[in-house]
């Protein structure tokens, strides 16, 4: 019996357009290049982490944490991701991530932007070594995993907040969603309004 972690996992990425997620091409293009990757690993989690110290909402989700330990576990992430393999447990990985941003309140936009980051480093870093041609190669198969990530964390971080909702509430999920639809509906009828007032003016 699969576990509910896993049964999610495979729920996000089913919904995943084929030709925008993670697929073996970029698993093997990465393993091709992972020396080289695995040499970048000081300088990545460096810079990763003083980009994060260095602005002020992600430094407060930090703050009660050893600067230490984090760096260890990107590093631990970092190589796991270059040497592969990506398989079920590297995926449920991710998802099990949401849940750890929920416990310490790392937001979406928080996670998405230090995927920019990440990818803006790496193409800098990897067109200087190897060439634009080859990088950005490179660079489209960490494309695809940021895109599969990005999904499989956010949509865990959503799915669980809200499960905790619906168990402290005592609201059935159908409630819940009908809530949420009226509340967005209210919201938008507002916002027309606002739009329609701006534009005749």
């Amino acid at each position: 019996m699969k576990s509910p972690l896993v049964e999610l996992t495979e729920m996000i990425l089913y919904q995943l357009p084929p030709s925008s997620r993670f697929g073996e091409e970029d698993a093997a293009l990465i393993y091709y290049h992972r020396t080289l990757l695995l040499e970048l690993e000081s300088d990545l989690v460096q810079g990763f982490y003083d980009t994060i110290y260095a602005h002020a909402p992600l430094k407060a989700v930090m703050q009660s944490n050893d600067r230490s330990v984090r760096e260890t576990t990107l590093r631990q992430w970092w190589q796991r991701t270059v040497t592969g393999p990506f398989d079920e447990r590297y995926w449920t990985w991710q998802v099990l991530v949401g849940l750890v941003h929920v416990k310490h309140g790392v937001k979406n936009p928080m996670m998405m932007g230090m995927w920019g980051w990440l990818l803006t480093w790496l193409r800098n870093q990897l067109t200087a070594i190897v060439g634009e041609s080859e990088a950005t190669r490179v660079l489209g198969s960490f494309e695809h995993l940021a895109v599969t990530v990005q999904a499989l964390t956010s949509e865990s971080y959503l799915e669980h907040y809200l499960k905790v909702l619906q168990r402290t509430t005592g609201f059935k999920p159908a409630l819940l969603d009908r809530l949420v639809q009226s509340e967005i509906n209210q919201l938008l009828e507002e916002t027309r309004t606002s739009w329609d007032e701006t534009e005749t003016v």
